[in-house]
């Protein structure tokens, strides 16, 4: 194989390896080589990480060097569960777009909605039973979320799709033209979409009017993925791959506050990877929010001003209540903190290296987590004890469990869509 065969198939690889590369471009001679550096660095722009892609902080990669990776913990038996999880019903849906892709399922009323690469499915909740389906020409990268009488899905090709809930009948199309990554609830007759490119687009829930528009820097090197916009009170808060958490007058567009959650120390391109992709949480007037390699923090949304902060690191997301905090980090900790100061409470380090997802309060002493080998486990909230666990699927949890009253849904990698009685 020719040296610019070699580089074509470096640089086209669905996961290249960036240290790999560099390395290969030494033995080339030094007219090719500038060549090839220039392909690569163009390669970078806008790029996007899965965070399993990511070495961790105590990993150092020396030339000629594999990296090799820690399996995940392995589970200690349960001695006595006291919760043993009954499948109430499951639905095959087409297993989920490579990447990092949240399409996050979502109830209203009796009715449970999810979606795959390119259906929309209103199902009930209780028996698993299709109600309407709803395919489109479009891959779906982002949503879905619900309003009053309409279902919300972002596309690939930009297209911020409403449905009607009740039917699954198109009620309108507003072409944004960058891929839609993360997509608001309705309030106010306004719902909000992110869009890969940094940009915020409230839109009219009637119509599919923009109404305002603001966009935020969106750096060379990212991890894939978008927290929610959260509404809230009178704004819509919204996180960016730049770190930042930024808050909206949900009415006008005028930014209330801006905060920045990321580290202060960028040496390298991979430092400089802050994005706010884990979910937030709202509880009252405080807002929590997480960066990836920067700090979770505590926030007062009427001034923007952080209450505490504390050094944990999450791509998953975050659950609270007025007296507990959850939040699971980058190496797998499952962390309980008081709300009030960010003081940890309790640390369970089982899932250490097994990817948990964000945690689920499913009643005031019970934590549902899902992790990337299929199972899902239950912790008691007081001391950090699991006391329940179901291996629900061979393929792995990216999304956060839903859980209401004492069932909970969750969608593997496979599309394997799951309803659990506790």
């Amino acid at each position: 194989m020719s040296p610019l065969q070699q580089m074509t198939k470096l640089l086209t690889t669905p996961e290249p390896s960036i240290v790999r590369a560099l390395l290969w471009s030494a033995k080339l001679h030094d007219g090719l080589k500038i060549a090839f550096i220039s392909l690569l660095l163009l390669s970078l722009a806008a790029c996007s990480l899965l965070p399993s892609q990511l070495a961790s902080p105590a990993q150092q990669i020396s030339p000629g060097q594999q990296v090799t990776e820690e399996p995940p913990k392995v589970l200690a038996p349960l001695s006595a569960a006291r919760i043993k999880p009954q499948l109430l019903w499951q639905h095959k849906l087409h297993p989920l777009q490579p990447g990092y892709i949240k399409l996050h399922p979502t109830l209203s009323g009796n009715t449970l909605f999810a979606a795959d690469k390119n259906n929309i499915f209103a199902l009930n909740k209780n028996n698993g039973k299709i109600l309407w389906k709803k395919t489109l020409d479009e891959t779906i990268t982002g949503g879905l979320n619900t309003g009053k009488d309409s279902v919300f899905v972002g596309t690939e090709n930009g297209m911020a799709i409403a449905l009607d809930s009740n039917t699954g009948k198109t009620r309108w199309i507003s072409l944004l033209e960058q891929p839609i990554v993360a997509i608001s609830t309705e309030k106010k007759g306004k719902v909000v979409f992110r869009t890969l490119n940094g940009k915020i687009h409230a839109l009219s829930s009637t119509n599919g009017d923009l109404l305002w528009l603001h966009t935020q820097r969106t750096p060379t090197l990212s991890l894939q993925g978008s927290s929610t916009p959260l509404l809230a009170g009178p704004l819509v808060v919204t996180g960016f791959d730049n770190g930042s958490v930024v808050a909206y007058d949900l009415d006008t567009g005028k930014e209330a506050w801006s905060i920045k959650l990321g580290s202060e120390s960028n040496l390298t391109e991979l430092s400089r990877l802050v994005d706010i992709d884990a979910e937030m949480k709202t509880v009252g007037t405080a807002l929590f929010a997480a960066s990836y390699q920067g700090f979770l923090a505590g926030i007062d949304m009427r001034s923007g001003r952080v209450g505490w902060k504390r050094p944990i690191s999450s791509y998953s997301g975050i659950d609270a209540n007025e007296q507990e905090l959850f939040i699971t980090d980058n190496q797998g900790n499952l962390w309980k903190l008081n709300p009030l100061t960010g003081e940890p409470v309790w640390k369970n380090d089982d899932l250490i290296r097994r990817s948990p997802t964000a945690p689920s309060l499913a009643t005031k002493s019970l934590l549902i987590v899902g992790d990337k080998l299929g199972y899902l486990h239950w912790y008691n909230t007081v001391k950090g004890e699991t006391i329940g666990r179901v291996h629900a699927d061979s393929s792995s949890y990216l999304l956060a469990p839903l859980v209401q009253g004492r069932t909970v849904y969750a969608i593997s990698r496979n599309g394997l869509l799951s309803a659990y009685r506790f």
